[in-house]
C-alpha cells in the first residue's frame, strides 16, 4: 500500500502544472478612439471594431464574435468600459477565455421633486 502511495505521489508531482492564463486590465473602445486615449466619449459607431485599450496606453486586439467565448452583445455591454480579460496571446492577437466587467454604471433614479 505503501508502494501505491508513493507512486500516486510520484505520478502527481511529474504531472506538468497547469500555468493561469495572463490577464490584461483594460478598457474596450473602438480602433480610432485608443490612438488618443478616449475612452468614455468613445463613439459607439466604433464597436464593430474594438480593441482593447490597456491602462499604460497600448492597444491589444482580441478574438470576438458568435461562436467565440465573447460575442458582440458582450462587447456592446463593456463597450468604454473597464474589463480584465484573461487568455492567450496567438500572433499579437488575445484569444479571450474569460471576460470580467470591472466597472459598474450607477443606477439611475427618478426624482419626481415638487409640483
Amino acid at each position: 500500500m505503501k508502494f501505491m502511495t508513493g507512486l500516486f505521489l510520484v505520478v502527481l508531482l511529474a504531472a506538468p502544472a497547469r500555468a493561469e492564463p495572463p490577464t490584461f486590465d483594460g478598457w474596450v473602445v473602438g480602433v480610432p478612439c485608443a490612438p488618443i486615449l478616449r475612452v468614455a466619449d468613445c463613439p459607439l459607431r466604433f464597436v464593430d471594431r474594438p480593441v482593447l485599450l490597456l491602462e499604460n496606453g497600448e492597444t491589444l486586439a482580441f478574438v470576438f464574435g458568435e461562436g467565440k467565448t465573447i460575442a458582440p452583445a458582450e462587447i456592446d455591454k463593456v463597450y468604454a468600459r473597464k474589463v480584465s480579460m484573461s487568455g492567450e496571446i496567438r500572433d499579437g492577437v488575445l484569444v479571450p477565455i474569460k471576460l470580467d466587467l470591472l466597472e459598474t454604471v450607477g443606477e439611475r433614479k427618478f426624482f419626481k421633486g415638487c409640483l
